[in-house]
């Protein structure tokens, strides 16, 4: 009996757990149905439980111009005259010194002169809708560049060159990546006429050799500017064709080297004259926003003061703040691929969000939406527990320095800023 009792053990307890089994889903069941914000909840006192809120806040918005910009010795620059209804007139100017890639020891051995040509390696074009509506003149410098001077884009290029002394006989739009300038022989035989010895050394070479400056001239409205390149294996260049004695195909290439640019902006033909610098206090309907240095806009949240409680310490989850773009016509301005933003309100030091430093800022344009989308919560985060005294946004495009990219967006209610916050 006592083996048949042991045998039979064993079946009574599997028959207890599987009556288990069900009553152990169901508590399974339920507490995944709990709110996971609620999760561990239970472990503070009733006084310091913190729990996720969600509000908008209302933000404003004001153009204003930018000073100034350095533009010395820069990768990219751009040069042409562009007119439009919306953000007025600009025109970019150039100068630069330039210098043989490697000193020329036959001259005495030249005997033809084949060509002097400028190269300008195109980067991007905008608003040209013809190559025949910017002509762009080539004026030999008269007055020296200073390489221990730094140079701003409201630099008087004027004063560096008369216009006797053009030295380009056309200006070639080779398809949309080359840029040509023959130069006249006048020029081309100045890198003979003067022997071996000013390309013993650059402080003999620039005695003789300025520089030269390139000078738009609008032919038919609206014009076109155009972005090219300077940075390394670029083909912005001069290139000297010659033969000599013993060969009938050479050249030397000239580098373009110390640089700086004008850019002049005149609002007043353009719907941004009726935004810039207004009242500080009011919101623009409208925020106008460029490249070079043209225009910035600035955010302020203005119920900051009457939404923040100043006892509590805040942790922000989440911040998205969505700025729509306007509908207008971008003129081919292709709108900026992304925004950048800044808060501090002096254009030499542009201190970044910490959202952008550790990547999560976003602000690329969505063109299915027409929007732009930022993710601030570290500086939302800043602003409320005071780490921060100006709670105004600076904003702009990204690479401000290098490109024209423009865009119109709207303001003020149509701004959305979403945050997801707590506070204790």
């Amino acid at each position: 009996m006592n083996n048949i009792a042991t045998n039979r053990q064993p079946k009574k307890i599997t028959n207890i757990l599987l009556g288990l089994i069900p009553i152990l889903i169901l508590v399974l069941v339920i507490s995944c149905e709990e709110d996971p914000s609620e999760l561990g909840a239970n472990l503070l006192p009733n006084d310091t439980k913190l729990g996720y809120k969600y509000d908008t806040m209302i933000v404003t918005g004001t153009v204003h111009e930018n000073k100034p910009m350095h533009t010395t010795n820069l990768s990219y620059y751009n040069i042409g005259i562009y007119n439009d209804s919306y953000f007025g007139n600009f025109k970019g100017e150039f100068a630069c010194q330039f210098y043989p890639t490697s000193f020329m020891n036959e001259v005495e051995d030249i005997i033809t002169i084949d060509s002097v040509i400028l190269y300008l390696d195109i980067d991007s074009i905008y608003g040209l809708t013809n190559d025949q509506d910017i002509y762009f003149n080539i004026y030999e410098l008269n007055n020296d560049i200073e390489m221990d001077s730094v140079y701003y884009s409201n630099i008087d290029i004027d004063s560096y060159y008369i216009k006797e002394n053009e030295i380009n006989t056309d200006c070639i739009l080779s398809g949309d990546s080359l840029l040509k300038f023959p130069l006249k022989s006048s020029f081309a035989n100045k890198f003979i006429s003067f022997g071996n010895d000013i390309y013993d050394s650059d402080t003999n070479f620039r005695e003789i050799f300025k520089g030269i400056s390139i000078i738009p001239e609008l032919i038919n409205e609206p014009g076109g500017i155009i972005n090219f390149n300077l940075t390394s294996n670029t083909d912005s260049k001069i290139i000297f064709y010659y033969q000599t004695t013993e060969d009938d195909s050479l050249s030397t290439t000239f580098s373009l080297s110390y640089r700086f640019a004008k850019y002049i902006n005149d609002y007043s033909a353009g719907l941004i004259n009726d935004y810039i610098e207004n009242d500080p206090n009011e919101n623009d309907s409208l925020l106008f926003v460029q490249g070079l240095n043209s225009v910035k806009s600035k955010l302020k949240f203005e119920d900051l003061k009457d939404w923040k409680d100043s006892d509590s310490v805040y942790s922000v989850l989440n911040a998205e703040l969505t700025i729509p773009v306007a509908e207008y016509d971008h003129n081919g301005f292709a709108p900026p691929e992304q925004i950048f933003f800044y808060f501090s309100d002096t254009d030499s030091t542009l201190i970044e969000l910490e959202d952008y430093t550790t990547g999560i800022l976003g602000g690329t344009y969505d063109t299915d939406q027409r929007e732009y989308k930022f993710n601030i919560p570290k500086h939302m985060m800043n602003i409320l527990n005071e780490n921060i005294e100006d709670s105004i946004i600076n904003f702009t495009i990204l690479n401000k320095s290098y490109y024209p990219n423009r865009v119109i967006l709207k303001s003020g209610d149509n701004i959305n800023l979403n945050i997801t916050y707590t506070k204790h």
